[in-house]
Order: C-alpha cells, then structure tokens, then sequence
C-alpha cells in the first residue's frame, strides 16, 4: 500500500466515524476493514475518543473543545438512569470534536502505516554467534553456538554435539600463512588464540591469525571491530596490523575498530598499554587506560578521553549510546540488524540519542527505543529502513 492509499484509508475512515461517507467509500472502507483481522482491530480503536487521547497528538484547545461538549450534555440530561447513554453520547462527541484536527488523520495515517509495515519490522531478528572459519589448508567451517573453535591442548578442534573434531595435528610451524575467521552481519564470535590471547569479534569484521606465532612476535591482521584480551608475554610483542595502523601490546586489554568504509583506525585502551602507529610517519602514540587514539587515513594520530562503557558495550551484549548522532547509531544497527539505511530526512542524521538497550532485543525493540523521543519516526519495507 503507497502513501496516497494510506491517506486514501485515513480518509475514509475519518468520515465513516463522523457519518459522512457516502454508500461508494462505504463499501470501499468495508473492503479494507474486511481485509484481514488486524484491519478490523485498528478501525475498532477509533471508536474510542480516549484512543487519540492517549496518543497525545491533539491539542489542547482540542481537548478543551471536547470537554465544552461533553459539559453541555452533561447539563441537559439530569438522570442517573440516563448515565449509560450519556457516556456513549459524550464519547461520540468527544470522538466528532477530535476528528476535526489534522491531528486525528495523521494518527490514523501513522497507525495504517505501521500495520502495513510491521510483518516486515517484526522479521528483523537481532545477531547472534556465527563465524565462518577459512583454514590455509583451503577448508570452511561455519560456525555458531552449537559449533564452536576450540583448542584442545596444542590443538584447534571443531566442538559440536557430535564431539571434538581436530583441526592440526600440531600447531604447525608455518607462522606467516594466516587462518581467517570472518564474522558476518548480523552476527558475533568469539575465539581464544594458540598463545590464550581471547579475541571478541563483532558484525562484519575478519581476523587473520596464524596456527601458530613465531618466537619473537606475533602477529594477526584485522578489519572491523574487536576486543582483545592479550596474553601477557614480556618478549613476546602482539602486533595487530590494519589498513590505518598498527597496534602493538604485550599484555592488555583494549578495543580495535577499523571498518574499510569509515577509512581510521581507533583503538580504545581499557587496561594496560598499547603502542599505537601508522604506517606513513615514525610517531608512536602511548595509551593510557581510558584514551582513544584515532588514525586517520592521512595517517594523523589523535588522542582523546572515551566513553569505555559506551565503545566496548556491543562486547558485553549492549547497546550503549552517549550524545551519540543518530548516523553513528544506526550504522551499529545496520551491520547487528544487517539492514539497509535510506536516510528521507537528511537532518535526521545529526540528531543526538543516549540511552541503552540488549543487542538481544529484535529491531522491532530498537525502533521503539529511538521512537520514544519523538524525534524521528521509522518505515521498513524488507530488510530497507527508512528514517524521516
């Protein structure tokens, strides 16, 4: 249904609730209200005035007007036996009074809309743990809560209901050619290296590791987002090498983003320290717990004070946002939801949110969150979103 039957449906139905509608838009509201049982639900709320009430959409001087009609019949009717009908009456005035506002067809508009909409809103499931495993060897394993990497000893294996399935029959002396582990869209993995060093992995990201690291270093490569828990080794340097920079620790926790797209590297130190380079310039940047350092794709490092809770909370399974722009948050969305964004309101994408929400919830529970603002509204067709 486009937008000008939305209003069409509006309309209609605006006039069968004030009695206007003749017999051809009376049978053409009752073909849609017949549709389906949801229709008929939705079409039965606008019997009640106390429905537009609590959408607080019309104004006062409205809600004024409503109780003007519902004092003048009040004091017309005098009899207590005649209370019954006074309060359908006063309601049908109540309903009429409300009606004669914009208001009350642009609840209607957004209501039909939504029904419209929401099969496609209710099917956008939140991410959960998948991975697809890329060994050397040239072999692919997908996957999930139910089948996990493990290590068994010196050993990767596959763990799954069936049992434990080795992988190498030893860690392997190949320590330049790298295993690759990518974490799809709407998913989340984590992974614990040969040397105990816990990887957390999130939506559209891939990390490169080696069955085994040389003795001097060692080495993964990354894009995307991770949190890294590094096992802490005096002489045993971890490097992490991205597109924008590389980070060096020894034994630390912190957090790495670096999506191809947003073209920076930005690492976010939460314990311990971390050097961080970029590739083009001899500047070595030292971190401090609590600091962010961003390398920008003209290879400038800055340093700045984070919002740890906020940058490593897709970690613990939250969403956590601080004066955040709406942009920034709906890219998280789009690659946990992996849905598509088409901004309709250009303006929409530097509104700032803060607040808090499960990465468990479904998007249907994500929506309602920003919604609750009033300051933006959502249409889904598909896995598309549109914000206005």
């Amino acid at each position: 249904m486009g937008y000008n039957d939305i209003y069409r449906i509006a309309a209609l139905i605006v006039k069968s609730i004030k009695g206007k509608e003749s017999e051809e838009e009376r049978n053409e509201l009752d073909v849609w209200r017949n549709a389906s049982d949801r229709n008929r639900r939705l079409y039965q709320k606008y019997q009640d005035a106390e429905y537009f009430r609590a959408r607080s959409i019309v104004k006062e001087k409205e809600y004024e007007s409503s109780e003007r009609i519902w004092k003048s019949i009040k004091t017309g009717i005098a009899k207590k036996k005649k209370r019954a009908l006074l309060v359908k009456v006063v309601s049908c005035a109540a309903v009429f009074a409300l009606l004669l506002s914009a208001g009350a067809l642009w609840i209607i508009q957004s209501d039909v809309h939504q029904f419209e909409y929401q099969d496609d809103l209710t099917a956008i499931r939140a991410g959960d743990s998948k991975a697809i495993l890329s060994l050397v060897d040239g072999s692919e394993y997908y996957l999930n809560s139910r089948i996990r990497l493990a290590l068994v000893g010196e050993n990767y294996a596959i763990r799954d209901e069936a049992g434990i399935h080795i992988l190498d029959n030893k860690k392997g002396t190949d320590t330049k050619r790298k295993n690759k582990l990518f974490v799809p869209r709407n998913g989340k993995y984590d992974i614990t290296l040969c040397d105990g060093t816990k990887v957390w992995v999130n939506s559209d990201s891939e990390l490169y590791y080696p069955s085994a690291f040389a003795s001097d270093q060692r080495i993964v490569k990354a894009s995307g987002e991770m949190y890294f828990e590094v096992s802490h080794h005096d002489s045993w340097p971890f490097i992490i090498e991205t597109d924008y920079g590389r980070v060096e620790v020894k034994g630390t926790s912190f957090n790495l983003r670096s999506y191809r797209e947003e073209k920076k590297l930005v690492t976010t130190l939460v314990q311990g320290k971390v050097l961080v380079s970029s590739h083009e310039t001899e500047d070595i940047i030292e971190l401090h717990p609590g600091e962010t350092a961003v390398v920008t794709d003209n290879q400038e490092i800055d340093v700045v004070t984070a919002n740890v809770q906020e940058v490593v909370s897709w970690k613990d399974d939250m969403f956590v946002f601080r004066s955040s722009t709406l942009e920034q948050i709906m890219e998280e969305a789009a690659r946990w939801y992996d849905i598509r964004i088409v901004w309709v309101s250009e303006e929409r994408r530097h509104t700032l949110f803060s607040g808090e929400l499960p990465r468990s919830k479904d998007f249907v529970d994500f929506v309602r969150m920003i919604e609750l603002t009033e300051k933006v509204s959502f249409s889904v067709k598909g896995r598309t979103v549109y914000i206005d």
